[in-house]
């Protein structure tokens, strides 16, 4: 996890999980907040977080973490599975499990990980032991064998809260012991199954006082995978809590980007241009009617746009005959509001929300739709007439309607509005914000 501004990548979504640490913490000065998870070692007020926020890797824990890494020689490649479990036994000997044990609460934000983080019993060849990625030991084993604890304790009042901003990352680690009652706030609804390793402990649900409502998965008895008596299947509910709008509040790298620029004054209607665009290329793996080099192809390069910014495969600037480059984080705020229009596709080939819309609602630059984008219309469910000119159905659609706003400084001036009306609603007490905070102080 990035602390600093410095340390995010160019591909967004870094800067996400220091502003829900800053705005947990502002909004809670008389509670303490751990940095649990690995990260880039700063001071938390180096990074611009508030006195209560405790970054349990600083000053010491992080150097001997490594110091014990290098003493059992676990610094290479291939770690073998029994170098694996000995990365988790050295977590623990720095006391890690301890301290995720005394928290009153847990807020977890989900990344990469895979269906084992740890050697963990074989489901497809009985007697054998998975492998998981070295990266998993390293970042995502030692975290849940933390959570596991600190569940064990309480199954039912202990429970993190999970949350996901990426469509690959859905929960999918069997080494999470106990099922999920209540949902991963998330930006797209959705119910996916999840295996939970028992770790050897055969009681059944009802030995344990687990909420009515918890939804299992229709595997085996309706409990068990396969009628396995140490692999529990439940069901994850995912759901739509405008998680994608958390890293634009003020304080926040790009809430400053914003002062900055209301400051200055945005541009207005005759300062701007016609047409501009941030797109990076996401994934090639997905249908070509939800691929970002496709959108790229048959919607934005006809309009010949005045800005192409984002981060692409040489591979792809050569299929599609056009040079783009990312620009410096502390342009992005201008460049977006230069132009009088933008346009938003699909991310990792899902029809999940996500922040570019609110990036330019709050520029105050008018912000198109592809077809396949936010799929569920929750951005802009509430506000029809907003949704039907914002929503696009085909590359001309865009033309005609960018075409139209650019002529039209009238029409310009009433979306804008609506967009940042929209924006200051939904930042004052955002639904995930809502959640977390109903989750831990009621």
């Amino acid at each position: 996890m990035p602390l600093t501004l410095a340390k995010c990548g160019t591909l967004g979504g870094d800067v996400e999980q220091v502003a829900i640490i800053k705005q947990l913490a502002e909004r809670h000065p008389d509670d303490d907040f751990y940095l649990l998870g690995r990260n880039t070692g700063e001071f938390p007020h180096e990074a611009g977080l508030p006195g209560n926020v405790i970054n349990i890797w600083r000053p010491t824990l992080q150097s001997a973490l490594r110091e014990q890494l290098n003493a059992a020689g676990l610094n290479h490649p291939g770690l073998s599975i029994d170098e694996q479990r000995t990365v988790r036994q050295i977590f623990g000997d720095l006391g890690v499990y301890e301290i995720f044990e005394e928290m009153d609460a847990h807020v977890w934000w989900v990344g990469q990980h895979g269906t084992t983080n740890t050697p963990l019993p074989s489901v497809q060849r009985p007697g054998e032991v998975t492998k998981p990625h070295d990266w998993s030991a390293y970042y995502v084993g030692w975290v849940i064998t933390g959570l596991n604890r600190w569940r064990d304790r309480n199954p039912v009042k202990n429970e993190e809260i999970w949350l996901n901003a990426d469509p690959r990352n859905y929960l999918k680690l069997r080494d999470l012991k106990w099922p999920l009652r209540h949902p991963v706030i998330s930006q797209f609804n959705f119910e996916h199954g999840i295996k939970h390793e028992r770790y050897g402990d055969t009681r059944t649900p009802g030995h344990v006082p687990l909420y009515d409502d918890l939804q299992w998965d229709d595997a085996g008895d309706g409990v068990h995978w396969q009628n396995n008596p140490f692999i529990w299947q439940s069901r994850v509910r995912n759901v739509y809590a405008r998680l994608e709008i958390n890293g634009l509040a003020p304080g926040t790298p790009f809430g400053q980007l914003l002062e900055r620029a209301y400051a200055n004054g945005l541009p207005t209607f005759d300062q701007r241009n016609r047409f501009g665009i941030f797109i990076n290329e996401a994934r090639r793996e997905v249908t070509e009617a939800r691929s970002r080099r496709v959108a790229l192809r048959d919607y934005v390069l006809p309009l010949q746009p005045d800005f192409i910014h984002g981060t692409w495969s040489a591979k792809s600037q050569d299929e599609l005959g056009v040079v783009i480059t990312s620009a410096p984080w502390e342009q992005y705020v201008p460049k977006l509001a230069s132009v009088r229009s933008t346009f938003t596709t699909p991310s990792s080939g899902s029809g999940w929300a996500t922040t570019k819309p609110w990036e330019a609602f709050a520029a105050g630059t008018v912000c198109f739709f592809h077809p396949l984008y936010d799929t569920q219309n929750n951005i802009l469910g509430q506000t029809p007439w907003l949704s039907d000119w914002l929503r696009v159905a085909s590359p001309a659609d865009l033309r005609h309607k960018i075409d139209h706003v650019n002529a039209d400084e009238q029409l310009w001036t009433a979306l804008t509005a609506a967009q940042h009306e929209l924006f200051e609603r939904e930042m004052t007490c955002p639904s995930w914000l809502q959640h977390v905070e109903e989750r831990i102080w009621g």
